[in-house]
């Protein structure tokens, strides 16, 4: 029984441990909010570990921890589920925040919906309008795109 238990734990850490995955592959590289920021090697990038604002060579989180789901393929739209920073180094245990990403046909993202989450409680928050992330996440490609649909040298395969 001990054993067992033992086991149970070291599986239990081992799955805490394990390395977050990977964004989806159409998310790769630099998005800005146009073609003189990318230009600038300005914009957004999507990593394993936070969605972070690229600025040359520094760096700046956005939303830590993200966990991302691909809900669909045509549009693209992922869930990227984010850990809400804690002010102070107080916050809500639990809380973290719901962003759903859409791309269009010509490569843009946009918010579709975003969303605060208390665990504790269950509550959810929308803002329905002048919600700063949908603003922030309104990107477009900087260079070719990879990933599902698209073809040789980042032309679409449609």
């Amino acid at each position: 029984m001990a054993r067992m238990l033992i086991a149970l734990a070291s599986l239990t850490l081992a799955a805490g441990c394990a390395p977050a995955p990977a964004p989806p592959i159409e998310l790769d590289g630099l998005w800005s909010a146009g073609p003189a920021a990318c230009s600038e090697d300005v914009g957004v990038r999507f990593t394993e570990r936070a969605i972070v604002a690229a600025y040359q060579d520094q760096q700046e989180t956005l939303f830590a921890a993200p966990r991302y789901a691909v809900l669909g393929q045509d549009p693209f739209r992922v869930r990227i589920e984010y850990r809400l920073p804690r002010a102070g180094g107080r916050g809500v245990a639990g809380a973290r925040g719901v962003l759903v990403l859409t791309q269009a046909e010509n490569g843009a993202l946009s918010a579709e919906s975003h969303a605060l989450l208390d665990g504790r409680t269950g509550a959810a928050r929308l803002r329905l309008q002048d919600d700063p992330a949908t603003k922030l996440l309104a990107l477009e490609p900087c260079g070719p795109r990879r990933g599902r649909g698209v073809g040789l040298r980042g032309l679409s395969a449609r």
